[in-house]
């Protein structure tokens, strides 16, 4: 019997450490329950999660609660800020506060603005995700359906990268021009999407090439397949297209190197045509 006392009192001295509220007794208190500081003791910071605090001494940094209150009562002392995530702030007559007091509250309005504003860096992150795979895939297709078609374009980028970036940048603007027009007119607007699409088209094949000369100067892609080669080579360039600000660098110069490479093809087609009619 004497044994069976000493484990209840044991066990009802361990039910009322863990079930009674914490008194702050540390410079710094970070506890999962209701945490008390008592009137003539300091402590640095006091950090709860799933629970109030209630505070009569002094906080010199920072009082920090998730999912809690803050009841601050007049000999209360924040040397610092309060910040309260999904509950209240109860401050008595007397308590005084040197900081900020930042509250964030999960009322429907901010759950709402959190769902939207989530779901917008979500959909971002997603459709940046599907380009990146879609603009390292498709290069590879054309290389490995073209075949041998496309060493054409791949020489004439090697020959003459200047002159194809010199050409691309008034192609470009000439583009530009043409599609305001048209827009402008309405009855050109599909005309006008069709010259946007034909300028996707041609950078996605142009960069089809470019990722072939890339992928040409890496080790070990001598002997290899082209495709396999472009597809190195696309890796590479669309890693440099997702860096701030250099990306968007290289992504126009690579826009205007390949829209070169198509203008100066097409013109060659009709200089070919006009040559055969002779």
């Amino acid at each position: 019997m004497k044994n069976k006392s000493i484990i209840f009192i044991a066990f009802m001295l361990c039910t009322l450490l863990f079930l009674t509220p914490t008194h702050a007794m540390a410079k710094g208190i970070y506890e999962h329950q209701d945490t008390f500081v008592p009137q003539n003791q300091a402590v640095d910071d006091v950090v709860v999660v799933g629970g109030d605090a209630t505070i009569w001494g002094t906080v010199n940094d920072a009082v920090i609660v998730v999912n809690g209150n803050v009841n601050l009562k007049a000999s209360a002392k924040i040397n610092g800020f309060v910040v309260v995530i999904g509950g209240n702030v109860r401050q008595e007559p007397g308590a005084v506060i040197t900081g900020e007091i930042i509250r964030f509250s999960f009322d429907n309005a901010t759950k709402n603005s959190l769902l939207v504003g989530g779901g917008l860096v979500a959909g971002t992150w997603l459709l940046q995700l599907a380009m990146t795979i879609g603009l390292i895939i498709l290069p590879v297709l054309i290389v490995f359906l073209s075949k041998h078609h496309i060493n054409p374009f791949v020489d004439r980028a090697r020959q003459a990268p200047g002159h194809l970036m010199y050409i691309g940048f008034f192609s470009i603007l000439i583009i530009f021009a043409l599609t305001v027009l048209l827009i402008v007119t309405i009855i050109g607007i599909p005309i006008a999407i069709l010259l946007l699409v034909l300028a996707a088209a041609s950078f996605i094949y142009g960069l089809a090439a470019v990722s072939l000369l890339v992928g040409e100067r890496m080790k070990g892609m001598i002997g290899r397949p082209n495709w396999i080669v472009s597809l190195a080579g696309s890796v590479v360039l669309i890693s440099f297209m997702n860096v701030p600000l250099l990306g968007a660098i290289l992504f126009m110069g690579i826009f205007i190197f390949t829209i070169g490479m198509m203008t100066l093809w097409i013109f060659e087609k009709i200089k070919t045509k006009r040559l055969k009619k002779t």
